[in-house]
């Protein structure tokens, strides 16, 4: 009887890894959907809503730095935009990834790196 039990035990325990594997797939899944229309968002930005345009070959750059700098919070508000539209909040979440030290960072890498090519 003490072989049943422990068998039934380890396979629950191999059904709760399975399923916790399953579960972290599909969140890996939510999260590279919600970067691919964060990131469409933050290009809009970028390109239509801040007062100094960034160049054409620059915006996919600078959205890679800010998406890199976003919380998981920050990302879907950005995602979120991308169906709702962008609004005063959206244009201060990339305002605000613009100006972290990360950020410019990046940004100064990859403008080196664009510019120089």
């Amino acid at each position: 009887m003490k072989s049943r039990a422990r068998h039934i035990k380890l396979s629950l325990g191999m059904v709760a890894l399975v399923a916790l594997a399953a579960c972290e797939q599909a969140q890996e899944a939510v999260d590279d959907a919600a970067r691919v229309t964060a990131k469409a968002t933050i290009e809009k930005v970028l390109t239509v809503h801040l007062p100094v345009g960034v160049p054409a070959k620059l915006v996919t750059p600078y959205s890679d730095c800010l998406i890199d700098s976003a919380s998981a919070k920050e990302l879907f508000k950005l995602s979120r935009a991308s169906v709702t539209g962008v609004d005063a909040d959206t244009i201060a979440v990339v305002t605000d990834l613009l100006q972290r030290p990360a950020s410019t960072t990046c940004i100064a890498k990859a403008s080196v790196g664009q510019l120089a090519a």
